[in-house]
């Protein structure tokens, strides 16, 4: 009797754990964290069903210029077998099937300069437009696209709230980024470290001990990379420093000069709590982030930059980290899966990491977005007879990149399998890439350059060869200024 009862009591408890157990499935709201695909999760499709029997036509990125910009939207059919154009496929079929919405595609280099001579023409051929942020977000002043925020759910967790945030200008939603995309972590910005060169560099490895536990201490800041780079770096055969036959400890480009700036949550402007901006490329934080950051950059005997190669340099300076010539190697994720898939032979054994602090005091690593490459989406204000279909179409690839149930999620099939499983080899290097692409950073001074001055700020001081961005700052201020303050009254204009 006391044995019946106690099975009893075990039944009992199973029976309330089991459904408590269920109840605290899925994942989380980040994108990456959470990307299972063949399990029931917690979120819902938002959206009532319906059927619109329509093509939705998506003006993107070539192939030519971005390996998903085409693929991201529609599966190629001649290719199969691969995990991320099996997935595209599946959910469309779905998609189509489910809801009466098709996907084609009209690939070109520059969709932004592309929708902008469709709309002052006035056709409305394409009903969504995907392209680099730089190429985008300044067309918003033209009445180029419809805002958002009434329409789609965009606290969902498919939607990057890091791109939101960053982007909404009037309270105004132009753009978003999240699962619908594959484009926008791709060319998110991180560094790659040579394990091999690490590991065996006793004055590195001794003294700084596990370099993943460094970042998980919120020590991996930019005095730790310029010591850890002078341990390294060694000139060529001829004692020439600057170039192909040198070791160095950071390999990188001028660009990533505002990359590494952004790192310590600096940028050359941002939004203020009335729906304006703000020039902050002259603050003290920027100011002294840059600092140090130009010591490290333009010391020849610590970094070797793209630049100094000539027109060559970007392959040649991914083909020395390969070939073992680099500590560390700041990059944005693409890179990740073209150096495994290199040909080279004895290829090097890579790790990641964020971009380094400014200091131990920050509060969180900042990973800046390649403003040239990373891509948001928007609907065209051409588009007036498709719209409803558009806005249940955009819901639907952001939800069912991230969830899908027929299969490996789209958003699975590129963070989990071919970043994780397939370009990277340890699970410390999966929970920096979860840091990463959970801590994306927008320069919104960067992406307007506003003046035309703001682009290259950080990088033009850099090839100048002397740190005279105070200076430089005070020439451009009423130029910039300016051009800001025409920005801001025309986002209200659009918004009255």
């Amino acid at each position: 009797m006391r044995g019946r009862k106690f099975i009893l009591c075990i039944l009992a408890i199973l029976l309330i754990a089991v459904p408590l157990f269920a109840a605290c499935g899925g994942g989380d709201d980040d994108k990456g964290k959470n990307t299972s695909t063949t399990s029931a999760q917690k979120d819902e499709f938002p959206l009532e069903p319906k059927r619109f029997d329509t093509t939705i036509k998506i003006l993107c990125v070539s192939s030519s210029r971005h390996r998903y910009g085409e693929v991201q939207f529609v599966a190629d059919e001649e290719k199969t077998g691969n995990v991320i154009n099996d997935a595209v496929a599946k959910r469309n079929d779905y998609i189509e099937e489910k809801y009466g919405l098709k996907i084609e595609v009209a690939p070109v280099q520059y969709p932004g300069d592309e929708i902008k001579l469709s709309i002052q023409s006035g056709i409305d051929e394409y009903q969504l437009v995907n392209d680099a942020v730089y190429k985008m977000l300044p067309n918003a002043t033209e009445n180029f696209y419809w805002s958002l925020e009434k329409y789609l759910k965009l606290d969902s967790p498919w939607w990057d709230q890091n791109a939101i945030e960053n982007l909404t200008v009037t309270d105004k939603t132009y753009f978003v980024a999240g699962d619908a995309l594959i484009t926008d972590d791709d060319n998110t910005y991180l560094m790659l470290f040579n394990k091999e060169m690490y590991a065996n560099n006793s004055e590195l490895s001794g003294k700084y001990g596990d370099i993943y536990q460094l970042v998980r201490d919120g020590k991996w800041t930019y005095d730790r990379l310029a010591e850890m780079a002078k341990l390294v770096s060694q000139p060529d055969t001829n004692g020439d420093w600057g170039t192909e036959g040198g070791i160095y400890g950071l390999l990188g480009d001028n660009y990533g000069s505002g990359i590494l700036v952004s790192g310590s949550g600096a940028t050359s402007a941002e939004k203020t709590t009335d729906g304006g901006f703000r020039l902050t490329v002259g603050s003290e934080r920027s100011v002294n982030a840059f600092a140090k950051v130009f010591e490290i950059m333009s010391d020849k005997s610590l970094t070797l930059r793209v630049e100094q190669l000539g027109d060559s340099g970007w392959g040649k300076v991914s083909n020395m980290f390969i070939n073992k010539q680099g500590l560390f190697y700041m990059t944005s994720a693409s890179s990740i899966s073209s150096i495994k898939n290199s040909t080279a032979e004895n290829i090097v054994d890579y790790g990641v990491l964020p971009i380094p602090k400014y200091d131990e005091e920050q509060e969180k690593y900042y990973n800046g977005i390649n403003i040239y490459q990373s891509t948001v989406l928007a609907i065209p204000t051409t588009n007036v007879e498709k719209f409803d279909a558009t806005v249940y179409l955009l819901e639907a690839l952001g939800y069912y990149s991230k969830n899908f149930f027929g299969g490996e999620s789209v958003a699975h099939a590129y963070y989990e399998t071919t970043l994780k499983l397939q370009s990277v080899n340890s699970e410390d290097d999966e929970e920096m890439l979860d840091l990463i692409f959970s801590n994306r950073l927008y320069d919104i001074g960067a992406i307007y350059n506003w003046g035309g001055l703001l682009l290259d700020v950080y990088s033009r001081t850099l090839r100048s060869g002397s740190n005279t961005l105070v200076s430089y700052i005070d020439t451009i201020k009423d130029a910039v200024e300016a051009d800001m303050e025409q920005t801001v009254a025309r986002y209200k204009e659009l918004a009255s």
